[in-house]
């Protein structure tokens, strides 16, 4: 198992984003769970005869966002991070872009929230080849 190089500028880059990465997706899951009722209602919404589907998963998503953020955190389990957090990320442009299908919501309205998802997959694509491909994301003892 490497060891972080301190002297190696990619790999205090990869530290960098993975630590940022992690404790930002954590956080996300966090702060849903504490205004459940208000995610739950926006997760739901939109999705027509889904909609049960949507308050299910109100409830398992910010769960794969703590798991999968805690775990890039701490740099352990990459394989359980990488699951737990793409899942969770890859739900919402296909949630997003299921309420115009379904109930009629506008393109515009959904199109948002679906291109930040995007940007977040694309970070976690990032981190996800930055910790697995080099090893310059691990650390002592984990």
């Amino acid at each position: 198992m490497s060891h972080l190089n301190m002297n190696d500028p990619k790999a205090a880059a990869a530290l960098a984003l993975r630590l940022a990465f992690g404790l930002s997706l954590l956080l996300v899951g966090v702060s849903h769970y504490m205004n459940l009722e208000m995610f739950m209602a926006m997760t739901s919404d939109g999705l027509g005869p889904l909609t049960f589907l949507g308050t299910i998963w109100a409830y398992i998503f910010p769960a794969l966002q703590i798991v999968g953020g805690a775990l890039f955190a701490v740099g352990m389990y990459y394989e359980i991070a990488a699951w737990t957090a793409g899942l969770a990320l890859a739900s919402v442009p296909v949630g997003m872009l299921l309420k115009p299908v379904l109930s009629g919501f506008a393109l515009p309205d959904v199109m948002p929230a679906a291109v930040n998802a995007f940007i977040w997959l694309i970070v976690y694509v990032l981190v996800v080849k930055m910790c697995t491909c080099c090893g310059s994301c691990e650390s002592d003892g984990s």
